[in-house]
């Protein structure tokens, strides 16, 4: 598992497409929706316009991390949330998602326009008063359903896990420190940065460095914050914060992304479920 250099070409902005397509939004009736509403500080009822519009924006750029219903998935769930509980016209929600979380894998989406952010803050708040998102807290170890031993077998052999991994080395204790939700979650996506149990420390992200090479002029390099179809953005040596436009045509600069952690997502098109859930089976008894 060596690091992978690969080059954006302007369709980059599919990273950012959702999977799971536009989620309506669903809307509480009556005494028990303006009980949730109170509890959590949201007695002004939402637009229903604007909550359908920020349930189609959330389908397309934020279902795929955070789960079709902003429950979570491999990004935690949006409907107990403090930039959404403590949010007022999406104002708490603007200035995080224009800045983003990048060292968790949370990109910062700089150009959306404040009245897209209002529709998406409506969603959500529509989301988190909804009773139905009241659940019992899960047990992480009922996702462990797998075989250990095919998962150390995959893990040794065709997987080729343990090019980069030891058991014995970085992995050593690490049924230990993290449950087994983490576990897969870091499996699958190790940019998304989340803590263990018994007070372990969430393990630092894995910076990911890019060269900009302008259509004329030197090339620059630095580690990545951002990149989308028009605009790539690094902090170079010096720690500035440097924006590139990536105009079409002959003047596109090129850009080159060098992530050390590019074969786990290499993984992911030859994960079947059975080889996920053995994985994680595996990986619990590391302790």
């Amino acid at each position: 598992m060596h690091p992978v250099k690969w080059i954006l070409a302007p369709v980059a902005a599919a990273f950012f497409v959702g999977v799971f397509g536009i989620v309506h939004a669903q809307q509480g009736g009556g005494a028990g929706a303006e009980t949730a509403a109170t509890r959590l500080g949201m007695a002004t009822p939402n637009d229903p316009a604007s909550v359908e519009r920020g349930a189609a924006t959330f389908g397309s750029s934020c279902a795929f991390c955070h789960g079709g219903d902003a429950r979570g998935a491999q990004g935690p769930d949006l409907t107990r949330s403090l930039f959404v509980l403590d949010d007022s016209d999406g104002k708490v929600l603007g200035d995080f998602l224009k800045v983003g979380r990048p060292e968790t894998g949370m990109p910062s989406f700089a150009q959306i326009p404040d009245a897209q952010i209002k529709d998406l803050a409506s969603f959500l708040r529509s989301r988190a008063m909804s009773e139905a998102n009241r659940r019992p807290t899960m047990n992480p170890a009922s996702i462990v359903v797998g075989d250990p031993v095919a998962g150390e077998a995959y893990f040794n052999g065709a997987g080729g896990c343990r090019t980069c991994h030891s058991p014995v080395g970085d992995l050593k204790g690490v049924g230990s420190k993290y449950n087994a939700v983490i576990l897969q979650g870091r499996m699958f996506n190790p940019r998304v940065i989340t803590g263990g149990r018994r007070g372990a420390p969430p393990p630092k992200a894995v910076p990911i460095q890019v060269k900009v090479t302008p259509a004329s002029g030197q090339p620059i390099s630095g580690t990545l914050v951002s990149v989308d179809d028009f605009f790539v953005t690094l902090i170079d040596a010096n720690g500035t914060r440097r924006t590139f436009e990536r105009p079409i045509g002959s003047n596109m600069a090129k850009v080159e992304v060098n992530d050390p952690l590019e074969a786990h997502r290499q993984q992911m098109l030859k994960y079947t479920d059975e080889i996920m859930h053995n994985l994680v089976a595996y990986l619990v008894t590391l302790k």
